[in-house]
């Protein structure tokens, strides 16, 4: 009795690592997870840039927050690696045009404008590289309204 019992308690810790896994027997396990480009598209010349968000202000109070996901189309091979070289220039471009339009454009309650916020952080990269030819691309917009 005592021997099925361990023979079932290590068959089940056998079986775990896979249960937990979430995948059969005949599935893959070197395969690594995806990355986040990997989940947007596979597309060699897209950059994926982390989420950027910034208050928005008016009459002297924060109203709520604006939450950005986007990425980068350059099919410049060279522009595409400087682009990644100056990421934290990069980004502190792409963060002062989202909180210029947070701050400056965007109105409570109202739905974003997309095509605003393109052309400030467009500029914006376009100015921090000093070359055309990264095109931005806004994957999602989110607005969260602050609770009073």
């Amino acid at each position: 009795m005592r021997r099925m019992l361990a023979l079932a308690l290590c068959a089940a810790l056998a079986a775990s690592p896979a249960a937990a896994a979430g995948g059969s027997s005949s599935s893959s396990s070197s395969q690594a997870p995806a990355t986040r480009q990997e989940r947007l598209t596979s597309a060699e010349t897209y950059v994926p840039m982390p989420t950027l968000s910034a208050g928005v202000l008016q009459r002297h109070a924060t109203r709520g927050t604006l939450v950005v996901d986007m990425g980068l189309d350059i099919p410049d091979a060279d522009l595409r690696r400087r682009v990644q070289l100056n990421g934290p220039r990069l980004r502190d471009a792409l963060r002062t045009a989202l909180a210029t339009y947070a701050s400056t454009y965007y109105r409570d309650r109202t739905a974003p404008e997309p095509p605003t916020l393109t052309r400030l952080m467009q500029q914006a990269v376009d100015r921090t590289m000093g070359a055309d030819g990264a095109r931005v691309l806004l994957v999602n917009i989110i607005y969260q309204r602050r609770q009073a």
